[in-house]
Order: C-alpha cells, then structure tokens, then sequence
C-alpha cells in the first residue's frame, strides 16, 4: 500500500475580533499574510508530491487567505475546497472528515482553526510523544503551523497506530 500524507495548519495570524464584527470574517494581519507565504514556500519545499493534492479550508476568511497564501508555492494541479463544516469541527469530526476521504487523494491539507487543529495533531502523535517532534508539537500550535503526517493505511484506517509525524513546520 502506498503512503498518504496528512498535513494539518492552523490558519495563521489574525485579526482580533471587533465588536459587532463576524468571528468568520476576521482576516489575516499583515503578519499573519507572511508567515502564511514563508508557510507555503516551506511547504512545497518538503519533498511531497503536491501535484494533485487537496487543500480543504474552513470558509472562514483568515483559513481561506491562509490557503490562498500556500497554495500559490504549491502545483496548480492541486484541488482546493473550502468546507464550512471546518469552522466547527472537533477532533473527532475531523478524524471522520479524513477516514471518508477517497483513496485516489495521496496528500491531504487541511487549513482549519483551534482548538481542533491542535488536538487531532496531538491525538494522531500520541503513539510518538517521547520523540522531539512530538514533544515541540505538545508545547503549542501557534498561528501558521503545519504538521507533516505520514499514514500508512487507507484513510478510513487513519489513528495513532497509522500516522507518523514527520516534521513540524512553523513561519
């Protein structure tokens, strides 16, 4: 069986939320608009084969400008879709995104928010915790960062004991 790669980022910096404003509608900050670049060019630097990858993204503005930001580093083959399940999925609803994924998608990104980004990358380490990428990743998931998962089994077999983290990425 040949090896999926799972990539999980939290959208980078954003705005604080203004009074009266919509939490969906918060973008980037200028800060946020870089480190999603220096992301992206990290990202196509890796080693992965992009070419037909997908990128799904929360519809949330700052998730879409994030996915905007990267996908410009990677292949204009890949496929990018916003979902807006994204925005209020946990652990386990983004465990069930990833398991129903069709086998013909090799490279999976998700661009998402906290606390679910978090937790599913913690949940999907936790066979790994004594290891320095593991333990890095179990400090804090700042805006920006990426978690490189390889997974070893068909995506509806996705757990601890079929993904390896491989690499940890921060702007």
């Amino acid at each position: 069986m040949t090896a999926h790669h799972l990539i999980l980022v939290r959208h980078a910096q954003a705005a604080h939320e203004l009074f009266g404003s919509q939490d969906r509608e918060r973008p980037l900050t200028a800060q946020g608009e870089l480190d999603a670049q220096t992301l992206g060019e990290k990202l196509a630097g890796v080693g992965i084969d992009f070419s037909s990858a997908n990128l799904w993204h929360s519809t949330a503005r700052r998730t879409t400008q994030t996915t905007q930001a990267i996908a410009c580093h990677l292949p204009q083959s890949c496929i990018v879709h916003g979902l807006d399940a994204l925005y209020d999925l946990d652990l386990y609803g983004i465990l069930e995104l990833v398991r129903e994924t069709p086998q013909t998608v090799r490279t999976l990104v998700i661009i998402g928010h906290n606390p679910a980004i978090a937790e599913t990358c913690r949940h999907l380490a936790s066979d790994a915790i004594d290891g320095p990428i593991a333990r890095e990743l179990m400090k804090g998931y700042e805006p920006g960062t990426a978690a490189l998962f390889t997974v070893v089994s068909d995506w509806a077999g996705l757990s601890p004991n079929t993904a390896t983290l491989g690499t940890v990425l921060h702007p």
